[in-house]
């Protein structure tokens, strides 16, 4: 196999039913221009990865609407300092000088992104935050009043967030801090996120492997068309190791990932799996059980597992 392979460089793609249905909750959301959804779900079930998706699947379904993704950093500071504002000016390489003050900070902002929004002929304009459990409740404020100077320019600020469970108990805070309207604009619909919850679902994702393309400019070949050519011409097909799959990385799960199996582990199981047998394809591929046990080792999984759930099983 290629180093640069897409399947070694995680440079694709799977619509997996999660992937759709965040993609069709989030434009549901834009289309009906509302202010924001939150989905949240434990670290590595793929939320990044449905974030990134989201900047390409959102302009191409609506057409007159800018959309851009920020991954929201963790600063140690006062909790009433915000930093959004600051690394969106990063973003956009905005230069001010240093004695421009944060207000003048925000105004070169709103003007650069009112800039963005007529440069596609939007009146909407979509930020994908990752992260979002990240910002200090200063961060959300500054939200809060970007929106309202968009909208007084009638420009509509939709935010799609994606968060750990955590962000739940920044609702509590906002609440005791009666700051409603921070909830009512931006958390007032969370939705969580799984990650693979039975067998059926996977071999529902194993099998876009046997369907899906990992080159767009050659969409007929199949990851295990490509990888195996003579074992597929034989009718392999990877959806058919779900249950040896399923069963192994269930037994190594532990914690909240028993009947929620991280993504991230699971994509590096099946490249290791097609990295070996890449160079074992004949026509009568058999794959042992001992394989996919090594597979499932070797994506660190139930070391992941140990050291989330604090070393316990």
């Amino acid at each position: 196999m290629d180093f640069l392979h897409p399947l070694l460089s995680t440079e694709y793609q799977l619509n997996t039913p999660t992937l759709m249905s965040v993609v069709q909750n989030a434009c549901f959301k834009v289309l009906m221009r509302k202010t924001g959804v939150v989905f949240t779900g434990e670290p590595r079930i793929g939320k990044t990865r449905c974030c990134e998706a989201l900047v390409h699947e959102i302009p191409k379904k609506f057409h007159n609407v800018y959309a851009f993704m920020i991954a929201a950093t963790n600063k140690d500071i006062h909790p009433q300092y915000s930093s959004i504002v600051h690394q969106l000016i990063e973003m956009e390489e905005i230069r001010p000088s240093t004695r421009t003050t944060f207000i003048q900070r925000q105004a070169m902002l709103i003007e650069r992104l009112k800039i963005r929004a007529a440069a596609n002929n939007a009146k909407q304009i979509v930020m994908l935050i990752d992260e979002l459990q990240r910002l200090s409740a200063g961060d959300f404020n500054q939200l809060a009043d970007l929106y309202n100077k968009l909208r007084a320019c009638n420009i509509t600020l939709t935010v799609v967030s994606f968060a750990m469970p955590s962000i739940e108990k920044r609702v509590v805070e906002f609440l005791s801090n009666d700051d409603r309207h921070i909830i009512g604009r931006f958390l007032s619909d969370i939705r969580p996120l799984y990650g693979v919850t039975n067998q059926k679902q996977l071999c529902t994702i194993l099998s876009l492997y046997d369907t899906d393309s990992p080159f767009p400019d050659n969409p007929r070949d199949s990851f295990t068309k490509d990888l195996l050519p003579k074992a597929y011409a034989r009718n392999f097909r990877l959806a058919d190791l779900s249950e040896d799959i399923w069963r192994e990385m269930s037994r190594v799960a532990s914690g909240k990932y028993v009947n929620n199996l991280p993504m991230q582990h699971l994509t590096q199981t099946i490249a290791y799996l097609f990295l070996i047998l890449s160079h074992e394809d004949c026509s009568t591929l058999v794959v042992a059980v001992d394989l996919i046990e090594e597979a499932v080792r070797e994506s660190n999984f139930q070391e992941f597992c140990r050291s989330i759930n604090g070393g316990g099983q």
